[in-house]
């Protein structure tokens, strides 16, 4: 049986409804996180001065963070900070030592984090250079890479259309 409503709730003409705004925002949040997580996975990992132009090619495969070493046309850098000038290569040798001793320093950093943080140690670089930086000296950066630790290079270009 029934309960019969109540002469309040049978005379009741005037219902107001409100929104829940707890739900609401939970919702919105979500949406918001879901889209700021989308939308930093896929920007841009590098920032590209005015004097670095990259070379084109045809690959579809988005770099990944790791330590930069970009070659502008007129400088050598390890994650935007200057280490020398390209005019201060030394032509004999093999090894740039100022890029050597950045990079050896910069794997011993990367090595503790390992062992203190668990934060591993993945033995890449990006390697960012100008489409006008000759041959040599993107060789003897990448020579000086390797002799430091980062054996797993990646040459980063702009995919052509």
């Amino acid at each position: 049986m029934a309960f019969a409503p109540s002469r309040a709730k049978k005379h009741r003409t005037s219902t107001s409804e409100e929104l829940n705004l707890t739900s609401m925002m939970d919702a919105m949040t979500i949406i918001l996180l879901f889209l700021l997580k989308t939308y930093s996975t896929s920007g841009a990992i590098i920032s590209q001065s005015k004097d670095l132009k990259l070379p084109y090619s045809l690959s579809t495969q988005q770099p990944h963070k790791e330590l930069t070493v970009s070659l502008t046309q007129e400088n050598i850098l390890v994650s935007d900070e200057r280490v020398m000038a390209i005019d201060q290569v030394n032509r004999d040798d093999a090894i740039i030592s100022p890029l050597f001793q950045e990079l050896s320093r910069r794997a011993a950093e990367a090595k503790q984090n390992h062992i203190q943080y668990a934060i591993p140690f993945t033995n890449e670089v990006l390697v960012v250079a100008d489409e006008s930086v000759p041959f040599h000296l993107l060789y003897k950066v990448i020579y000086t890479c390797g002799s430091s630790e980062y054996n797993k290079l990646r040459l980063v270009t702009i995919r052509e259309r």
